[in-house]
């Protein structure tokens, strides 16, 4: 396992990280939603929350709407680069029949998918052999129609061109990639973006965009289909989940170091997202 897959895995595997997740962020969703999509009932924390996981349910769905209908039946395979909870293997493998293998480096992600996995009945469609990484799925070249991924090839760093290679390398002839990430923008001026703490939070010098993806993609063999830009998600995002941490933090089994720093994390990506450094949405490439 490389260092950026060894971070990962030792920050998600945290008690503090992994409570937060579970009761602040979604639960079984801990990526960005369409709250641009969904309408708001009602103020205070529990609508917040309510908010927050119905946008992430369906941004989950719409990833799989991205791809013509015919890339989706049953028996096909599909690679989830950053699984998670397994929310979206789960609806890709109860809504299409697909068969859906599951990458994560987080052992407790892995261990809580399987949980709600076999709840779900799905063991037999929702594949989650061992902590794998997006660098490395050892999955055969060639095997899969369809690879997806939700905000987590921010954590490849400077090596996110790896994790298309590999996507490339599993998916067939005619295949998708498609997944959503947190970028910045193509037109971000470097400076700004620094200014706002982001890059410092998450030790990196820059973030991809998609600018940047298509031209790894171009390299990969991966054509550009498109790309739906959802950027005023983020800005909702981060500030509903701050606002919802702020209220709930007495109830976290999560130390005041990590909450502090979290509340001050969550700020510096909403900052970012209102300068414009920062933008969000669903990328398309197909094998050719």
């Amino acid at each position: 396992m490389n260092e950026s897959s060894q971070t990962a895995q030792n920050y998600y595997d945290s008690d503090d990280a992994y409570n937060f997740y579970q009761h602040v962020w979604g639960g079984e969703a801990i990526h960005v939603g369409l709250y641009d999509a969904v309408t708001k009932s009602g103020e205070g924390t529990e609508a917040d929350i309510v908010w927050s996981k119905a946008s992430a349910r369906l941004a989950t769905e719409q990833l799989f709407t991205q791809v013509p209908a015919q890339t989706l039946k049953e028996g096909m395979m599909v690679c989830d680069l950053g699984a998670a909870y397994g929310e979206a293997a789960r609806h890709c493998a109860s809504k299409y029949g697909c068969t859906v293998l599951c990458v994560e480096v987080s052992k407790k992600e892995n261990e809580f998918n399987r949980k709600k996995t076999a709840e779900a009945g799905l063991q037999d469609k929702v594949q989650i052999p061992k902590e794998l990484s997006f660098f490395d799925t050892e999955a055969e070249s060639g095997s899969m129609d369809l690879v997806v991924s939700q905000d987590s090839l921010l954590h490849a760093g400077s090596e996110r061109h790896k994790v298309i290679e590999e996507a490339s390398r599993v998916l067939k002839k005619g295949g998708y990639f498609v997944f959503t990430d947190i970028m910045q923008s193509d037109g971000c001026d470097p400076e700004v973006l620094a200014s706002t703490g982001v890059l410092k939070r998450i030790h990196l010098e820059s973030m991809g965009s998609p600018e940047v993806y298509k031209k790894h993609a171009a390299g990969c063999g991966l054509s550009f289909v498109k790309f739906e830009d959802r950027t005023s998600c983020i800005m909702h995002h981060y500030g509903t989940v701050r606002k919802i941490l702020e209220a709930k933090r007495g109830e976290l089994s999560c130390s005041s170091q990590f909450v502090d720093n979290m509340l001050a994390g969550l700020s510096a990506w909403v900052a970012a997202g209102d300068n414009s450094s920062l933008c969000w949405g669903f990328l398309v490439f197909q094998k050719s």
